[in-house]
């Protein structure tokens, strides 16, 4: 008589959950690995353009006499008004332009590249700060002009926030070269650096102020009191109704 081959007994219930409760786990604890070596390379990147943001604008200061500045009649409130100042600066298409002013002192203004108060006028070249590629780069639909990068970008696909001073009206003095004081609203930034920041994986756009608060960075009361003392804190701009809003930076302060 031929033996009877055992029959196969084929999984159970309990046992196949168990295999996939192992594979999601696994699964898990991958994407989040990844995502955490990913964050990590990212902030990485962010660190290195924001050095190289900073030693452009140390070189330009060295070119034009002062970092990059907002044009006369920038708010501190605006945002892509300072970041937009940043790039043109930094690759070449505005330069500070200094002129004496006839009651005493020199006046700042922000001239394209080839102004034709600038010598060699409209045969002048752009001079970049930053190589091509070396910080990414971004348009803002919102503007429509889509089609020309407006600012840096940082890996998370925000734009780096840049502050620092604003240049008073045209013709006007930046100091007063009796009495040594700054015009308005040159004077009110607090500080003798500028601010360049990414905010990080978990960027949210504040609804209303400044960015970063009007308060912490300028002197909003009309004399300079440089209360602010150069460092960043970690959330560097809190609105206490619904912030803060920045959990995850990656500062840079310099010129302290």
């Amino acid at each position: 008589m031929t033996p009877r081959t055992p029959a196969r007994r084929g999984f159970t219930l309990i046992e196949l959950l168990v295999v996939i409760a192992i594979i999601l786990i696994l699964v898990a604890l991958s994407f989040g690995l990844f995502r955490a070596a990913s964050n990590a390379r990212s902030k990485a990147v962010a660190r290195g353009s924001i050095q190289a943001m900073a030693m452009a604008s140390e070189a330009y200061k060295k070119t034009y006499g002062d970092y990059p500045c907002a044009p006369a009649g920038t708010a501190v409130t605006d945002g892509q008004g300072f970041r937009r100042a940043l790039f043109d600066q930094l690759s070449g298409r505005k330069v500070l332009r200094q002129a004496p002013v006839a009651a005493g002192g020199v006046s700042i203004a922000l001239v394209n590249f080839n102004d034709a108060s600038l010598p060699g006028g409209s045969t002048r070249r752009p001079k970049p700060f930053l190589s091509s590629g070396e910080v990414e780069t971004s348009n803002d639909a919102a503007s429509g002009d889509v089609s020309v990068p407006i600012h840096f970008m940082d890996p998370w696909g925000n734009p780096y926030d840049y502050r620092y001073r604003i240049l008073p009206a045209s013709g006007t003095a930046v100091q007063n070269p009796t009495t040594g004081v700054f015009a308005t609203p040159y004077v009110n930034w607090k500080v003798s650096g500028f601010l360049i920041v990414s905010c990080g994986a978990n960027y949210i756009e504040p609804a209303t102020g400044a960015e970063p608060a009007a308060n912490e960075y300028w002197d909003t009361s009309g004399s300079p009191s440089m209360t602010t003392s150069g460092i960043v804190p970690s959330t560097y701009f809190e609105d206490t109704s619904s912030g803060p809003y920045r959990a995850d930076n990656v500062t840079n302060w310099a010129g302290n």
